[in-house]
């Protein structure tokens, strides 16, 4: 029989394992399906005092988030950078369980920010050249307010074209490499479970009629 039991709302146990999925999982901060997860609960917990030791139980979950295995990594190994990593919460207390987020297409919406960026700065440009062809033919001398005005314009089209389309171009660069990241992991995490269930067959047929003979 166990001893005493005590109970109090600052006791939880938080745990971590590894899950696959046949079907592909969805998993926020990720633009591929995965079948390998990383898991992590958080329960209320009670401690339990018998044989001069303590035991330690988990009860009712608290909350519970599934990462891919670069999430993973990148957590326990990039503390205090920002508020942290983005991982996909599975079950709350409050909510329930939930359901998984749908992927989002990380090329098509670089494409479509480009294009947005692309058709502003033409339209942009295009104002600017009527504006100008308007002032410059009515002849004369140019007003200081007309000249500081285009030349706001004229900026700000520049700006468009030298530093915010390239900084686009280099944001949906890292995008990729994040992807391609993903993608390393995600297959590394498939051949090493591969592996591991291979060694295990492997131990089972070998040790067994081993183990048959050698009693016999």
């Amino acid at each position: 029989m166990f001893g005493e039991k005590k109970e109090h709302k600052s006791f939880g146990i938080m745990g971590f394992t590894r899950k696959q999925s046949a079907a592909g999982v969805n998993l926020f901060g990720s633009d591929l399906e995965h079948s390998t997860i990383i898991s992590m609960t958080l329960k209320h917990a009670e401690i339990e005092r018998d044989l001069s030791r303590n035991w330690y139980f988990g009860k009712n979950l608290i909350v519970e988030v599934d990462m891919t295995q670069n999430q993973f990594s990148e957590m326990i190994t990039s503390m205090n950078m920002g508020d942290g990593i983005p991982v996909t919460v599975k079950y709350t207390e409050k909510d329930g369980y939930i359901d998984e987020p749908a992927i989002e297409n990380m090329v098509e919406t670089h494409s479509d920010e480009f294009k947005k960026t692309a058709h502003k700065v033409g339209a942009d440009a295009n104002t600017l050249y009527d504006e100008m062809e308007e002032l410059f033919s009515k002849g004369g001398t140019i007003k200081k307010a007309d000249k500081e005005r285009l030349l706001n314009k004229l900026y700000h089209v520049q700006q468009d074209i030298n530093a915010n389309m390239p900084f686009m171009e280099k944001q949906f660069a890292k995008a990729m490499d994040k992807t391609v990241t993903d993608a390393k992991g995600t297959i590394e995490a498939f051949y090493q479970h591969r592996v591991i269930e291979a060694g295990l067959d492997a131990l089972t047929g070998d040790i067994s009629p081993k183990l048959i003979e050698h009693e016999d």
